[in-house]
C-alpha cells in the first residue's frame, strides 16, 4: 500500500469517525441524529430580532453545518473508493468546514474531551493543526500524481 492510499483510507476512516461521533453523541442525549436537530431548528422563534438579521445567519450556519455533516458521507465513500474526485471535494470541503468549525482529524475533539482541556485557545490550535494537516496532505497527493505517470487517478 502506497502513502497516497494510506492517506486516502486515513482521511475516510476521519470522516466516518466524524459521522459516528456526531450520531453517538446526539443519540446519547436522547435525540435522532439530522431530525432532531431540524425539528428544534425548525421550531426556533424567528423574531429574534425585529429585521430578522438574526434568523437569516442561523438559518445560513445551519444549513452549511447541515450540508458538511453530509457532506462526510460523500467524502468518506470518495476516499474510500480512491476516487480520482477526492482530494478536490476534500479541498471544497474544507470552506464548510471553517464555516462549521468540524475538524478534519475527528480525533482532537475526542481526546480533548478525554482530557477535559477546555480552553479555546487549545481548540482553535488544534482546529488549524487539523485543518493544516489536512490540506498539505491533499497537497502532496496532488504533486505527487503530476510526477507520476500520465493516467494517474487524480487529474
Amino acid at each position: 500500500m502506497n502513502l497516497k492510499t494510506k492517506i486516502f483510507y486515513f482521511w475516510g476512516a476521519m470522516d466516518v469517525l466524524a459521522i459516528a461521533m456526531y450520531v453517538i453523541a446526539s443519540v446519547s442525549n436522547g435525540r435522532v441524529p439530522f431530525i432532531s436537530d431540524f425539528i428544534a431548528f425548525t421550531g426556533m422563534d424567528n423574531n429574534v430580532t425585529g429585521d430578522g438579521g438574526y434568523s437569516v445567519a442561523v438559518t445560513l450556519f445551519f444549513v452549511l453545518d447541515l450540508i458538511m455533516l453530509l457532506s462526510l458521507f460523500v467524502s468518506a465513500a470518495l476516499f474510500f473508493k480512491k476516487h480520482r474526485y477526492a482530494v478536490r471535494f476534500a479541498l471544497c470541503q474544507e470552506v464548510l468546514r471553517f464555516i462549521a468549525s468540524r475538524y478534519s482529524l475527528a480525533l482532537f475533539p475526542a481526546l480533548t474531551g478525554l482530557f477535559g482541556a477546555g480552553n479555546n485557545w487549545i481548540y482553535l490550535s488544534l482546529f488549524i493543526l487539523s485543518e493544516l494537516l489536512k490540506i498539505g496532505s491533499l497537497i502532496y497527493v496532488i504533486k505527487a500524481d503530476r510526477h507520476a505517470a500520465p493516467h494517474s487517478v487524480i487529474r
